[in-house]
C-alpha cells in the first residue's frame, strides 16, 4: 500500500496577503509535499515553476476552466507543458454549462473524453472535479456517474471531493471503492453542517479523515489535496489541516 502524498489546493490560500514565493514557502513549511494550482496562479508558467522549485514543492495538478480548454486548448497545453503540470482538472461548471438531464451529462462526458485524448497526445492527463450538483440523481443514476461512464478511463479521471460527497449524504469511502484507479486525485475537505457554508479545517469536522485516507491509499490515489473554500484565516487553516492529515498519514505508515 502506497500512501497518498499530502498537497494543498492553492484556492484555499487565495486571500493570504503574501507574495507568491513567500506563500509557497509557508505552504511547504506547513508540511505539504506539493500543491494543486488554479491554472498558473496568474503568473507566467516559468515564474510559477521557479517559485515551486524554490519552495521545494511538487506540482500535483492544475485546475483549468472548461471555457479555456474549449476556447484555446493549444494555449492551455503550451502553458502547462512549460509549467510541468502532469494533470489538468476541470474544476467547476458555470450554471449555463451544467446539464439538466442524463443525456446532457453523457454528452459532456464524451466531450471531456475527447479533450482528454487530445491532451494525452501531449503527455497531459485530464480529470473532472465535482461539487454537489453533479451528484443529483436523475432516476437511478447521478450526473457524475453518467459523465464518467461516457469517457474512456484512460482519457478522463475523477477528482473526488470527500467534503462534497459527505455534504450530500454520500460515503466518500464507498465512492473511492467504486471508482478505484479512476480516482486521479482526492480533495480532502472537512465539514461541520452547523455552519453555512459547512466547511471547516481538516480534522475539526465530521469527516472520517482516517477512513478516507485509508481508502485512498488502498486504491492507489497519488495525492490527497486539502481544500477549504472559505477559511477565515487561510494560512492557519492550511497549517491545522496539514497537521491533522499528516498525523494520520504517519500513523498509517508501515512500521519496520
Amino acid at each position: 500500500m502506497t500512501l497518498p502524498q499530502l498537497g494543498l489546493q492553492l484556492y484555499t490560500v487565495r486571500q493570504a496577503d503574501l507574495a507568491l514565493g513567500d506563500l509557497l514557502r509557508e505552504v511547504a513549511a506547513a508540511g505539504y509535499a506539493g500543491v494543486e494550482t488554479v491554472a498558473t496562479q496568474g503568473v507566467a508558467p516559468e515564474v510559477l515553476r521557479a517559485a515551486l522549485a524554490d519552495a521545494g514543492l511538487a506540482l500535483a495538478s492544475a485546475h483549468v476552466p472548461l471555457a479555456d480548454l474549449r476556447a484555446d486548448p493549444a494555449a492551455v497545453v503550451a502553458a502547462h507543458l512549460a509549467l510541468g503540470t502532469p494533470m489538468l482538472v476541470v474544476p467547476w461548471l458555470a450554471p449555463d454549462d451544467r446539464p439538466s438531464d442524463l443525456p446532457g451529462w453523457t454528452a459532456l462526458g464524451s466531450e471531456l473524453g475527447a479533450l482528454g485524448e487530445r491532451l494525452a497526445a501531449d503527455g497531459l492527463r485530464l480529470a473532472y472535479h465535482h461539487h454537489d450538483f453533479e451528484l443529483v440523481r436523475h432516476g437511478e443514476r447521478d450526473g457524475l456517474t453518467a459523465l464518467l461512464e461516457a469517457a474512456a478511463p484512460e482519457h478522463l479521471g475523477v477528482e473526488l471531493d470527500a467534503g462534497w460527497l459527505a455534504a450530500v449524504g454520500e460515503d466518500p469511502v464507498a465512492w473511492l471503492a467504486a471508482w478505484g484507479p479512476r480516482v486521479a486525485r482526492l480533495h480532502l475537505k472537512d465539514l461541520d453542517k452547523r455552519h453555512t457554508p459547512p466547511w471547516t479545517d481538516v480534522g475539526d469536522g465530521t469527516l472520517d479523515v482516517a477512513a478516507v485516507l485509508t481508502a485512498a491509499a488502498a486504491h492507489g490515489v497519488a495525492w490527497a489535496l486539502v481544500e477549504h473554500d472559505a477559511p477565515s484565516d487561510p494560512l492557519a487553516t492550511a497549517r491545522r489541516s496539514a497537521a491533522a492529515a499528516g498525523r494520520i498519514l504517519r500513523e498509517m505508515a508501515p512500521r519496520g
